[in-house]
């Protein structure tokens, strides 16, 4: 057959060739609308992760945060400064007197230790060249000490040290024990203070006995000093061993009381029986009998009386 027919009988013409041409525009419209569409939703979501990207160089909090501090920082002080002001400067001219008060006060309190009237010596002898000029009789300086190097066994005139202007005075003597002296017992040595003249001189020493290992601190009236000071009448005494280390005695006479003191701690104390007043000339010194002695400070200080 030359031409087909459809089930109606009729040929196929000109419109459903045109029919079908506007199909395919149709189609092809669709089409390129649709790639358009794809088009312009791929670049708007291409330039979205691109500034998301952009953040995480330039945090908006951290940079949101510095740029709201940077300004309040100025802003706050001057509301500030001119509110606190004149109240700070009417605060600070009320406590302005205590500043100035406390270097004042601090100064104050600096100068009692200066000069304390029982810490200032009337003497006082610690260098060889002191002891030197002080050295007499069986003393000797020896080197930063002032020795006695015990070879005699009678009682010599004590060393005379200073005068003391008062009744109430101490001696003070760091001291150390070297050796005794084996040819003789009752070996002794010790501070001593007064004047015969006037009636009194007492002594504040240690003896080594010869019927006892047990050596002894006594308080003495050693005014009759020829006889030795193991017979001199005993105001006070107490056990008490010097040893070989060096030590601190300290003779206390104040008023009709004595003291004999060892490195800060009273050892013996007693009562004068009649209180003389040792004003008169008195002196204030060392003795040894019998003993080897090395003396490295020695000092007479006045005491306030009580």
């Amino acid at each position: 057959m030359a031409r087909q027919q459809d089930q109606n009988g009729r040929t196929p013409g000109w419109r459903d060739l045109a029919l079908a041409g506007a199909g395919a525009a149709a189609i092809t419209l669709l089409l390129v609308a649709s790639v358009a569409l794809v088009w312009l939703v791929g670049r708007s979501a291409g330039e979205g992760p691109a500034l998301g990207a952009q953040q995480p160089f330039t945090p908006t909090p951290r940079a949101l945060s510095f740029l709201q501090e940077t300004p309040t920082a100025p802003a706050a002080p001057p509301t500030a400064i001119p509110a606190t002001t004149a109240p700070i400067a009417v605060e600070a001219s009320s406590p302005a007197p205590d500043v100035t008060a406390t270097p004042a006060l601090l100064a104050v309190t600096d100068e009692p230790p200066v000069a304390p009237s029982e810490d200032e010596a009337l003497f006082s002898a610690s260098s060889a060249e002191e002891f030197t000029s002080l050295a007499s009789g069986s003393w000797s300086a020896s080197g930063e000490v002032l020795r006695n190097e015990g070879s005699n066994a009678v009682a010599e005139p004590w060393l005379q040290l200073a005068p003391a202007p008062d009744a109430n005075f101490a001696i003070e003597a760091e001291i150390r024990v070297t050796g005794l002296l084996d040819s003789v017992c009752d070996q002794s040595f010790g501070l001593v203070g007064g004047n015969a003249e006037s009636g009194v001189v007492y002594g504040g020493g240690f003896l080594f006995p010869c019927d006892t290992d047990a050596s002894r601190a006594r308080l003495s009236d050693v005014t009759v000093w020829q006889d030795g000071y193991n017979a001199d009448p005993v105001v006070a005494e107490e056990p008490f061993d010097p040893g070989e280390d060096w030590r601190t005695y300290r003779l206390e006479m104040r008023g009709d009381r004595l003291r004999l003191i060892v490195d800060g701690d009273r050892v013996v104390s007693g009562t004068r029986p009649v209180p003389t007043d040792l004003s008169l000339d008195a002196q204030a010194g060392l003795w040894g009998q019998g003993v080897s002695l090395e003396v490295r400070r020695v000092a007479v200080y006045p005491l306030p009386a009580e």
